[in-house]
């Protein structure tokens, strides 16, 4: 099993909600279960994952709701069988490269120290087992 987490700025303040928050409810609880769903899979399948070209620390989750490409950005750890969301992206076609420069330096931080993480907070209703 898998486990998530968020990212979690310098004042506690944990960017993965906020972003999640202020998406529309049928978008995020979409996100919410697809990461219920890939964290029982042993192996994610490609249309749920994708390697970011030139960013090869970098993943994105791909989640498609009402037309609307919803893309979490994140990286496999700290530890194993962890994946840890750094930001929140939507968008069609290519990624700028200021939003993945800035999920790469989130993931320093957190490499470099896990203060930066908290488990995955699931919107409410979202059902965990």
């Amino acid at each position: 099993m898998w486990t998530f987490y968020d990212f979690v700025d310098g004042r506690g303040k944990n960017e993965i909600r906020e972003w999640s928050d202020g998406l529309p409810v049928k978008a995020a609880a979409k996100i919410d279960a697809r990461i219920v769903y890939m964290m029982a899979m042993e192996v994610w399948p490609p249309q749920y994952v994708s390697a970011l070209k030139g960013w090869p620390e970098l993943v994105e989750l791909r989640v498609v709701s009402d037309g609307n490409q919803y893309r979490p950005i994140g990286f496999y750890g700290p530890g194993r069988k962890e994946f840890t969301l750094l930001l929140g992206a939507i968008e069609k076609g290519k990624l700028a490269r200021g939003v993945l420069s800035n999920a790469d330096s989130k993931r320093k931080l957190v490499v470099s120290n896990h203060k930066y993480i908290c488990e995955h907070v699931f919107a409410k209703g979202t059902a965990v087992t």
